[in-house]
């Protein structure tokens, strides 16, 4: 991924603009078919398909992502609150993912397989494998 900038930041809702076209082509078929006659009901039927299947998409996509910076945040504040002083600033060596699976550790491990992580630089998987006590997240979509 490219750093990001003023000059390279933007909005990009292709996905949406993809959505709406795809609806949009539904939509039209649909009127053609009904008010004009025509024979366009399959290509309105796959024009709706296409939408459906494109939201669907970016919903998962943007709860997932959200949820993620909300555990991040969730951790950021653990963390200072249950480590001592300082400890918290390893998370900042850490990746999004590996913050998301470190939060399943009890407040007891946390700073060890904190540090275990950084220095070994453990995948996700390998740091929920390492947790002794878990604590669950009820709460993930």
């Amino acid at each position: 991924m490219t750093e990001q900038s003023l000059a390279n930041h933007r909005h990009q809702p292709w996905p949406t603009l993809l959505a709406t076209a795809l609806w949009l082509i539904a939509a039209i078929g649909t009127a053609g078919a009904h008010y004009w006659g025509w024979s366009s009901q399959g290509i309105a039927l796959v024009g709706l398909e296409g939408a459906v299947l494109v939201l669907i998409s970016m919903s998962r996509t943007h709860v997932t992502a959200l949820q993620d910076r909300i555990i991040m945040l969730e951790m950021k504040v653990r963390c200072a609150e249950v480590l001592p002083a300082g400890q918290d600033a390893a998370l900042a060596k850490l990746a999004p993912k590996q913050i998301v699976a470190l939060r399943f550790a009890s407040d007891e491990e946390l700073g060890a397989l904190l540090d275990r992580a950084v220095r070994e630089n453990l995948k996700p998987a390998e740091i929920k494998a390492a947790v002794k006590t878990w604590r669950p997240d009820r709460h993930r979509t």
